[in-house]
């Protein structure tokens, strides 16, 4: 029977209750009717509900829904009966006052409204068993919840002989639609957000110009800066120059440490035996060496539990290449990268095949399809082949060509064709083989669970050792419901290397390499830039990342402990139209090393290749953005971010925050569901926070990239300079005020009136209580950043000779 109609037969049968019509007390009536209506007819569930939930001194009877509170409902005793005027009985749509002329009803809505006020919650319902009124009881669209409408049914008969209304507005479906909001509001949406400003400018975002000499220094940044990991072809060179330890823990995150080293302690309850980190004080965990050797007698893969970007790939080669080259001197190394080409799920084991068969050619010089090496592995099948019906060699032309057929038999398997080859070469050689599937967490979860079951079907099957990496969500995700759950695994965690060991190491190298080669070495030919030129530049980098702790952390908390992100930063400064590359090379000139700004490394990140900041592109969140007409919003997700920090940075645990706790922490503010949803999607998908599926209904973890946003750049001019175009303006005096502007004087000013905005909007939330994220604060932070900002342009603007460029354009 589906839902709706097993509801309606719970309902018929309610009817029947002896408790109807008994005047049972509150207790009796909750127990045995409104838990009966809820919980038999309307689809809820017990674990949906929270009751007796204390807060201020006060109990509510019932607060339903997850993670998000959808309502609460005050329960009276069935004695009790909300009288309506003659006339309306079997009317639905009955107005709050009109339901306030009787006294009973109206203290029930009155404390009904507290309850929801006090928590944030939209919708209160009374109820007595056997009368029901649902209304808005916190609302944002400016009417006052006494003056809206409710939903109302007065006797349970009423509810059966219209249940599909009742269904339809009160059910557990029917709340995830957003139906009964829409019947109280009628035609009236919520209003959404004013257009930004971006809307009105021609041309929007733009392209941000560069010189020639900007054009060539983007060459540099290509061929040395950028993630070369996954170049198929890298020289041990690099990968000494380059490699950073992993496991150190950032000291200049503004994520507690406690949190960061959370972060994979949750997997050992899940793994038997628990979990390894594959470096230590002395340099790799030995067991993880060990490990390599004898895995092949466990029959399991080696898994390599990582973040993305953390380094996972730079490791591995590490590890074969350099720290565990004379342990693996006599193996064969198969290295699969599922970082580039398409595979569809359906062709994995023939992909894996031809990879793994190329890299015998290439880099070990065996050909497994070359005919004398086929017959060496399949001897014994020769053998026995002899003995059949199909074996007499006295007409060697059809002997040959049975025999043929057989061999091309074991052939057209593949997969199996690989293991028979790999088992023959270390029966012959004693090499065996150490396959690597590195990659695999940039695919889609279905990839990946096919991935894990081809590596413990190959460690299982063939000769030698299997390295898998993952993520940690997917490793979670696989081992509670996936493939995972079916294996015992050997885990290994790998913690992000020091982003900015990473940064310099990669820029030493490259300024080694401009030495070793000269550019004629590096760059075609006639470039606007020489070997000096570069070597100049690489100085003024290589000394910001040394001396720079503000630069430092900026990079380490922006890039999330994704070093790959961390490159892609220094990528996007590196010829960037937001810094003046000649300056660079006359301060060079003069015999010093350029001092690199903070704000030039910010707008470079903010903008990248675009004249306004675009939020589709950037690698930066707009914090300030909304989805409503409702400027408190402003400062939303700012405190989402923040109270998601104090709460795991104080509960101990892995750092994670259920669900359920931020709705009630924004709902408790004023805030509906759809923003605070619409505000923790953005979150996510900025990496602003991590997610969860642990708990039902999912939990948050703050990520150094939310706290370095709302802690430093609400405060800095650089970032809201940029964000001003992208955010919503809803007080139409400000909105005038506020225009697309080029020179730093205007952009300065611009600042102020848009701070002043905030300022104002910021007073609607006076009565939300003690809140973490406090933009007062920020705002006189941000106040003293436009201050220095004009000192130094008016100082710049005196400095300068002949160029168009000035400080902060």
């Amino acid at each position: 029977m589906d839902p709706y109609a097993s509801a309606k037969d719970e309902m018929r049968g309610l009817l029947d209750s002896p408790t109807v019509g008994s005047g049972a007390n509150e207790d009796t009536t909750r127990l045995h009717l409104i838990d009966a209506l809820l919980f038999n007819c309307l689809g809820w569930h017990t674990q949906d509900a929270v009751t007796e939930d204390h807060h201020n001194g006060s109990y509510v009877d019932y607060i339903v829904g997850k993670p998000a509170a959808q309502f609460v409902l005050e329960a009276k005793r069935e004695g009790i009966s909300f009288s309506l005027p003659v006339g309306i009985e079997g009317r639905h749509a009955i107005s709050v006052p009109t339901l306030m002329e009787d006294e009973n009803t109206a203290k029930a809505i009155r404390q009904v409204l507290g309850y929801c006020q006090e928590r944030g919650v939209p919708i209160g319902i009374i109820s007595n068993g056997h009368q029901l009124a649902a209304f808005f009881a916190s609302r944002q669209d400016g009417v006052p919840p006494l003056k809206g409408n409710a939903l109302v049914f007065s006797s349970l008969q009423e509810m059966h002989d219209d249940f599909r209304t009742l269904w339809g507005h009160l059910s557990k479906p029917a709340f995830s639609t957003r139906s009964l909001q829409r019947y109280l509001l009628g035609s009236k949406p919520q209003a959404l957000a004013p257009e930004k400003l971006a809307n009105t400018i021609a041309g929007y975002p733009g392209f941000r110009r560069r010189t020639e000499l900007e054009t060539d220094l983007k060459m540099l940044g290509q061929l040395f800066i950028q993630d070369l990991e996954h170049e198929k072809k890298i020289s041990d060179e690099f990968i000494k120059d380059c490699y950073c330890a992993s496991g150190a823990l950032s000291q200049y995150s503004l994520v507690s440490r406690e949190v960061l080293r959370a972060r994979y302690a949750s997997v050992a309850a899940t793994v038997s035996g628990g979990v390894e980190q594959v470096t230590g004080k002395k340099g790799v965990n030995p067991k993880l060496t060990g490990d390599m050797v004898t895995a092949a007698l466990s029959r399991r893969p080696i898994i390599l539990l990582g973040d993305v970007g953390v380094g996972k790939s730079m490791f591995l080669r590490h590890l074969i290449r350099v720290e565990a080259k004379d342990v693996l001197a006599k193996s064969i190394i198969l290295y699969v990268d599922f970082v580039r080409e398409p595979v569809f799920v359906a062709d994995l084991p023939m992909y894996i095949t031809e990879r793994m068969t190329e890299q015998l050619e290439s880099d070990h010089g065996i050909d497994i399809q070359e005919r004398n090496f086929v017959r060496s592995v399949y001897n014994r099948e020769i053998n026995r082949f002899k003995k059949t019906i199909f074996g007499d060699e006295s007409d060697p032309a059809e002997y040959k060509k049975h025999e043929l057929e057989m061999l091309a038999g074991h052939l057209a398997k593949d997969f199996e064709h690989l293991r028979r080859s790999l088992e023959h070469i270390r029966a012959t050689s004693g090499r065996s083989p150490l396959v690597v599937l590195d990659n695999i967490d940039q695919r889609p979860p279905e990839f990946q669970e096919s991935i894990f079951e081809s590596a413990h079907s190959i460690a299982d099957s063939w000769p030698g050792t299997v390295f898998v990496s993952i993520r940690p969500s997917t490793f979670f995700k696989s081992r509670s419901h996936g493939a995972l759950a079916a294996y015992q695994t050997r885990v290994f965690t790998i913690a992000p290397a020091r982003t900015d060991q990473v940064v310099s190491k990669r820029l030493e190298y490259a300024r080694k390499k401009v030495i070793e080669s000269g550019v004629e070495g590096i760059f075609p030919e006639n470039l606007s830039i020489d070997g000096e030129d570069l070597i100049a530049y690489l100085d003024a980098l290589i000394k910001a990342f040394k001396v720079d702790d503000g630069l430092k952390s900026l990079i380490d908390n922006m890039s999330g402990g994704n070093t790959r992100t961390a490159l892609m930063f220094l990528f996007a400064f590196i010829g960037s139209g937001y810094v003046s590359t000649q300056r660079v090379l006359d301060v060079a000139e003069s015999g010093k090393i350029y001092t690199v700004p903070m704000h030039e490394f910010i707008r470079a990140i903010i903008f990248g290749d675009y004249d306004y900041f675009n939020p589709e592109s950037s690698a930066v969140c707009n914090l300030f953005d909304i989805t409503t007409n409702d400027g408190r919003e402003h400062f939303l997700l700012p405190n989402i971010l923040a109270h998601i920090q104090r709460v795991a940075e104080s509960a101990g645990g892995d750092g994670s925050v259920p669900a359920a706790v931020i709705y009630s922490f924004g709902q408790a503010m004023g805030f509906s569901q759809e923003q605070i949803g619409a505000q923790l999607d953005r979150a996510l998908k900025k990496n602003l926070l991590d997610f969860s599926e642990y708990l039902e209904g999912g939990c948050y973890r703050p990520t150094s990239v939310g706290s370095y946003l709302y802690r430093k750049l609400t405060s800095s001019f650089s970032y809201v300079d940029a964000m001003v175009v992208d955010t919503p303006v809803v007080d139409p005096s400000f909105r005038r005020q506020i225009r697309d502007v080029h020179s730093v004087k205007d952009r300065l000013q611009r600042a102020k009136v848009f701070r002043d905005y905030l300022d104002a909007q910021w007073l609607l939330l006076s009565g939300a209580g003690d809140l973490p994220f406090r933009w007062d604060e920020a705002s006189l932070m941000l106040n003293g950043d436009i201050t220095d900002a004009e000192a130094k342009a008016d100082a710049a603007a005196q400095r300068r000779s002949g160029s168009s460029l000035n400080f902060w354009s």
